[in-house]
């Protein structure tokens, strides 16, 4: 009988630490949980099954996290886990059991906020290492001995929980700013008495918690913690640093996290956690030097890692004994067990938007002068190419068997709401035709072909859809015009109408020259740009498009009517993709565009002056309209017809594939 081995077979391969066996290295790591609490901080039943999915879906370890160890001082926001309700028992003990079933272990994320705690639920000033007013005003008090005891406390209350409730293990956060981190990091303490100053004085009050709940919850118990390795600050916590605190607390831990950054310097936030402008990876080194420097304990990489190559090579080159990662099982929570199988080209793949943390962590946008505007907090998690994840109260509907009424759907449009239209469609048992009036699927997101450097999952994206669509039976019609005519000699019973939007072209004169192209059809035709470029439009389009056209060699200017660019991004796209055009393009705000002509753009200020930017080429970021009219044409030629995308409504990828995909499950 032939041997059945898994793919993969170092990431794949059991670990043993004390007594307790993990059956892979994959470790699900904390995320947010916004859609899966209830108002009173109870884990609610389908939060237990959406994070229970990734057990499932082949992780070895799925970790809870935003724990609530302290009402009085420790409360950041309004979706944390109350650790302090006995209550909570219930709903950890059927999250636990889930685990349990698929054979993973389920891990507790404990955490404090410190002086990050929000004054408007704690009503009072929080606490830190030291006094001092943070960037936002709020004032935080110096914590002392007797303060100390009792964050000791509930620190070691939240793990004698987590043991009780049947977990596994529990996952101290002591990076990325929060609590414990504060006391390591020389940004944050300033403390001249015993707990602060050299390394071995500002480590003594962790390693008191640590020790704290090594003798509450026994030697058995698996105990991880997560560090920043490096703060990426000048003045903060070095590799070193990091390296030489592990090996004071490795006797008392049994598994360390290498992570980057601090939330006291928002910059590293995107390196925290990794956008599309970085490798995958690109974190892993700092695992690896902690490998490399001895210490005894195993050792954990994170940062976007999202592809099982990478994952496998990072195991079995030693750099990590363990590889934990987030987004890719929001983005796909059979993201393990499709690696395992052999069947990694079917992971849907994370893009690294950010659209998940930032929707979830209310993070809209940060202005010039500093403040996020949090006015669009969601408080629910959401992906971009997931439409399934966190909406576990319609999904239901998707774990129903084929329907037995089998349907004639027609699906007008390729790009990203016409192709997940039309695979969940052929997933329920439906004939599905889908007509494509150009010669490739794809639409708006068919510029990512353009080998542009920090668009590379989003191309792993393009062709995620192509090739799901290619095998599931859709008669595809390339180059296909959908006219009332065609869609009805087809005599479909329903019409998915997936149209998009058409490029809005200002009224300004000379818009319609020759020397102009819109912000799509600008990406086909590089070369023939000439070398100085200007950007009309400093939105994300606009901006993205600016640092490919001067990774290409251009000179390029983006000009803006607004007082900020890219105003509307989540904040870290924004912050990541302004840091990046900064160096590479030159960009003015408040400048309204009034004229264009063979030479270039004349664009007028707030105060009426008048500046002229010379260029070759015109580009015009200037958005989209949606294709209502055409959208609506083919109402009456099915039972239903049903528009989705941008012809009914202008949104980002996050729409377009989830008004596609919910046409699909309802019809």
């Amino acid at each position: 009988m032939k041997e059945n081995k898994p793919h993969y077979p170092h990431l794949f391969s059991p670990i043993t630490i004390k007594n307790t066996t993990f059956k892979n290295r994959i470790i699900s790591g904390p995320s947010g949980l916004a859609h899966s609490l209830t108002n009173d901080g109870m884990l609610r039943h389908d939060g237990a099954i959406s994070y229970g999915a990734r057990a499932k879906g082949g992780a070895g370890v799925v970790t809870l996290n935003e724990s609530l160890n302290d009402t009085i001082f420790g409360k950041a926001h309004d979706s944390q886990l109350d650790m302090t309700n006995e209550l909570i028992l219930r709903s950890f003990q059927q999250f636990t059991d889930y685990i349990h079933f698929f054979n993973a272990k389920a891990s507790m994320e404990l955490n404090h906020p410190g002086k990050w705690a929000n004054p408007d639920y704690i009503k009072r000033n929080p606490k830190g290492p030291s006094a001092m007013t943070t960037p936002g005003g709020t004032h935080v008090e110096e914590i002392n001995e007797e303060d100390m005891q009792f964050f000791i406390d509930g620190f070691v209350h939240s793990a004698l929980t987590a043991k009780r409730a049947g977990f596994d293990m529990c996952l101290l956060h002591a990076g990325h700013g929060w609590f414990i981190h504060q006391f390591l990091s020389p940004l944050d303490n300033k403390r001249t008495d015993e707990y602060g100053g050299s390394l071995e004085n500002r480590a003594r009050f962790p390693i008191r918690i640590i020790e704290a709940i090594r003798r509450a919850v026994g030697e058995e118990f698996i105990i991880e913690m997560r560090l920043s390795i490096t703060e990426l600050t000048e003045g903060g916590t070095q590799v070193g640093d990091a390296i030489e605190f592990v090996k004071m607390v490795e006797d008392k831990i049994d598994i360390v996290h290498c992570s980057v950054g601090t939330h006291t310097n928002p910059a590293t936030r995107a390196i925290t956690h990794p956008t599309y402008f970085l490798e995958s990876g690109c974190n892993v080194h700092l695992a690896e030097a902690m490998k490399k420097s001895g210490v005894k304990i195993p050792v954990t990489a994170i940062g976007a890692i999202n592809d099982p190559e990478l994952a496998e090579r990072i195991i079995a080159e030693g750099k990590a004994d363990f590889v934990a990662m987030v987004r890719s099982f929001i983005s796909d929570q059979d993201w393990a067990e499709k690696a395992r199988a052999g069947r990694a080209e079917e992971i849907r793949p994370c893009l690294k938007c950010l659209h998940c943390l930032d929707t979830v962590a209310g993070h809209v946008a940060l202005t010039s002068a500093g403040t996020q505007d949090c006015s669009k907090d969601s408080r629910r998690m959401e992906c971009s190419v997931n439409p399934t994840f966190g909406r576990e109260h319609l999904m239901h509907y998707y774990t129903q068997a084929a329907s037995k009424d089998r349907k004639r759907i027609l699906v007008i449009g390729g790009g990203p709401a016409g192709m997940n239209a039309a695979l969940e469609s052929v997933r329920k048992g439906n004939e599905v035709i889908l007509f494509e009036k150009e010669s490739e699927l794809g639409g708006q997101i068919r510029y990512a072909n353009y080998s542009i450097s920090f668009k590379k999952e989003m191309k792993k994206y393009l062709d995620y859809l192509i090739r799901q669509v290619g095998k599931s039976g859709i008669d595809i019609r390339l180059n296909t015009e959908a006219t009332r005519e065609a869609v009805k000699n087809e005599e479909p019973e329903a019409v998915i109408v997936a149209v998009g939007a058409s490029p809005f072209i200002p009224p300004i004169p000379g818009a319609d020259g020759p020397n102009v192209l819109h912000a799509a059809e600008a990406y086909t035709k590089v070369e023939s740009l000439g070398g100085n470029v200007v950007i009309v439009g400093g939105g994300l389009v606009g901006c993205e498009q600016a640092i490919h056209l001067a990774q290409c060699g251009k000179t390029v200017t983006v000009i803006e009517m607004g007082p900020e660019l890219i105003p509307d991004a989540l904040f870290t796209e924004r912050m990541h993709t302004l840091q990046h055009m900064e160096p590479l393009a030159s960009a003015h705000t408040d400048m309204k565009c009034t004229r264009i002509d063979e030479k270039g753009v004349t664009a007028v200020d707030s105060e009426g002056r008048e500046t002229f930017f010379k260029a070759d080429t015109v580009v015009l970021a200037t958005g989209m309209r949606p294709n209502r009219e055409l959208g609506n044409s083919f109402h009456g030629l099915a039972y239903n017809v049903v528009p989705v995308g941008d012809c009914v409504k202008l949104g980002n990828l996050v729409g377009a594939t989830r008004s596609g995909f919910d046409a699909g499950l309802r019809l």
